[in-house]
C-alpha cells in the first residue's frame, strides 16, 4: 500500500495549490482516491496545457519541484512528480469526457503514421482510409517506430482512435506527404529507423529529454548512425504555425531572474488590479478568488477591462524585450537552449506538411547561426512592433547583416482565466524570420 501523504507539508501545499487554481483552470480533484502519493485530477480542457500550467504554479511554492514520469499502470501519458520537503507525491491528469484531446490525436495521426509508414513500406498514394488501414494491419511492438514496448503502448491507443478526428483525412494526407519525404530523405542518405519521439523518455537513447524533434531519423550504421529530429508542423500552404511555444515565466526561469517576475507580479496588481472594485488582496495575486473578481469585473466594465488589458500586455511586452537587451548573453542563451532547441549532436529541422506537400523550415538553423555569429556586444536588440500590440521582435546582427526574429505575446486561456485573468503569464510565441 502506497505511504499516506495526506497530514504531510508536502501534500499540504500542493493540495492547496490546487485548490486555488480549480476553477481557473477548468479542473477537479478526485477526492476519492488521494489517499497515498497520488492525486487524480479531471480536465476539462487539453490536459497537458492544464498540467504544464500547474507545475509552473506548484514551483512558485519555495522548496517544491516538479518533473515529468510515466507510470503505465496510472496513465497513457507522464505524470508530474512533486517533490520537497523530503517526500515525493504524483499528479496524475485524466480528461473528465473520458477522451483524448483532439489536439493531441491530431498531432500523433501526422508523427506516428509516417515512422510507420516509412518502416513497412505502405504506399503512400492510397486513399487516406485505406492507408489507414494498412498502417493498423502492420502495427506491432517490434517496429523501430518504438523505442521499447512502453511507447507502443502509449502509441497504439492513438493508433486506434485516429479516424474519430474531425481531422482525419487531412492530417492523414500530412501524413503521407511526410512519409514521402523520408523516403526522399533515405535516397540521399540510408536511415536505418524513423522512432516517435511522443514523450520525453520515448525519444532516442542520446536525445535530450528537452529536443523539440517530433520524430527522430536514426541513419544507419553505414553512414555514421547520426540522428536528425524532425520537428513536424501540419496546416494550410499559407498558414504560419508558431514554432515555438511558451509563457512568460519559463523566461524568467531560463534567464534565472524568478525573483524579477515576482517584482514584476506585484507591480501589476499595483499598476492594473488594485482600482478594480472589489478586488482581493495583493497576496491573492493569480489565484481563484481574484480572477473571480476580474471575471465579474469584465462582465460590467467590459470597456475598462480591455483598456487595463492592453496596458497591461503593452506593459509585460516592454519589460520582456528590455530584460533581453540588458541581458544579452542570457538571450542569446535562451534563443539557442529554448527557441532553437540546439543540441549539438541531434541537429533539428522543422518540416511542415501542407495537403501531400512538404517544405522545410530551416528558422531554426538560422537562428544558431546568427547566434553564434554576432557581435558580442551590441549583436542582439529586442523592441516591440509598431503596427501590432501582441507582436515583438529581435534583430541579431550577425556577419554583415540583420536577422529579424518575430514573437508575439498575448493571452491564450479561455473564460475568466483569459485576458487580465491570466496576469502576466501570458503565451510567447516564435513566429519566425521577417522576411527580406
Amino acid at each position: 500500500m502506497a505511504k499516506s501523504l495526506l497530514d504531510t507539508d508536502l501534500y499540504t501545499k500542493v493540495v492547496t495549490v490546487i485548490n486555488d487554481n480549480l476553477y481557473d483552470m477548468g479542473m477537479s480533484i478526485d477526492t476519492k482516491r488521494t489517499e497515498g502519493s497520488y492525486i487524480y485530477i479531471q480536465c476539462d480542457e487539453d490536459r497537458l496545457e492544464t498540467q504544464e500550467t500547474l507545475e509552473m504554479e506548484i514551483e512558485k511554492v519555495s522548496g517544491l519541484r516538479c518533473s515529468r514520469r510515466y507510470v503505465k499502470s496510472k496513465s497513457s501519458t507522464d505524470l508530474t512528480q512533486v517533490e520537497g520537503f523530503s517526500d515525493k507525491v504524483n499528479i496524475v491528469f485524466k480528461n473528465t469526457k473520458g477522451g483524448m484531446q483532439e489536439t493531441t490525436l491530431n498531432s500523433t495521426i501526422t508523427e506516428l503514421f509516417p515512422a510507420i509508414a516509412f518502416e513497412t513500406g505502405i504506399n503512400t498514394n492510397l486513399d487516406p482510409a485505406v492507408f489507414y488501414n494498412q498502417l493498423v494491419e502492420a502495427n506491432n511492438q517490434n517496429l523501430g517506430a518504438y523505442k521499447n514496448k512502453s511507447a507502443y503502448d502509449a502509441g497504439k491507443p492513438f493508433l486506434d482512435k485516429a479516424p474519430t478526428s474531425s481531422k482525419f483525412e487531412e492530417k492523414t494526407t500530412n501524413a503521407q506527404a511526410i512519409t514521402e519525404w523520408l523516403i526522399g530523405e533515405n535516397k540521399r542518405k540510408t536511415i536505418g529507423k524513423v522512432v516517435w519521439g511522443y514523450r520525453n523518455n520515448l525519444k532516442p537513447d542520446g536525445v535530450a529529454p528537452n529536443h523539440k524533434g517530433d520524430i527522430f531519423v536514426v541513419y544507419s550504421s553505414s553512414e555514421g548512425g547520426e540522428i536528425l529530429g524532425i520537428s513536424l508542423k501540419a496546416g494550410g500552404a499559407k498558414t504560419a504555425e508558431p514554432q515555438f511555444n511558451s509563457y512568460v515565466r519559463p523566461i524568467f526561469t531560463s534567464f534565472g531572474m524568478l525573483s524579477d517576475y515576482a517584482k514584476l507580479e506585484k507591480e501589476s496588481y499595483k499598476t492594473f488590479y488594485k482600482g478594480i472594485p472589489g478586488i482581493t488582496p495583493e497576496n491573492t495575486y493569480g489565484k481563484q478568488q481574484m480572477t473571480k473578481v476580474i471575471g465579474a469585473f469584465e462582465k460590467k466594465n467590459i470597456e475598462q477591462y480591455e483598456k487595463l488589458y492592453d496596458a497591461q500586455l503593452e506593459f509585460v511586452r516592454e519589460y520582456i524585450c528590455d530584460m533581453m537587451n540588458k541581458n544579452p548573453a542570457k538571450a542569446k542563451n535562451w534563443l539557442l537552449r529554448e527557441v532553437a532547441a540546439e543540441q549539438e549532436d541531434v541537429p533539428l529541422i522543422v518540416l511542415k506538411a501542407a495537403g501531400k506537400t512538404t517544405k522545410i523550415i530551416d528558422d531554426e538553423n538560422v537562428i544558431k547561426d546568427c547566434v553564434q555569429t554576432s557581435k558580442k556586444t551590441n549583436g542582439i536588440k529586442a523592441y516591440p512592433s509598431k503596427t501590432s500590440k501582441q507582436n515583438w521582435h529581435i534583430d541579431l546582427t550577425c556577419r554583415t547583416h540583420t536577422t529579424t526574429l518575430n514573437f508575439s505575446i498575448r493571452t491564450n486561456k479561455t473564460g475568466i482565466s483569459h485576458k487580465l485573468g491570466q496576469y502576466i503569464n501570458l503565451a510567447v510565441k516564435f513566429n519566425g524570420i521577417a522576411k527580406r
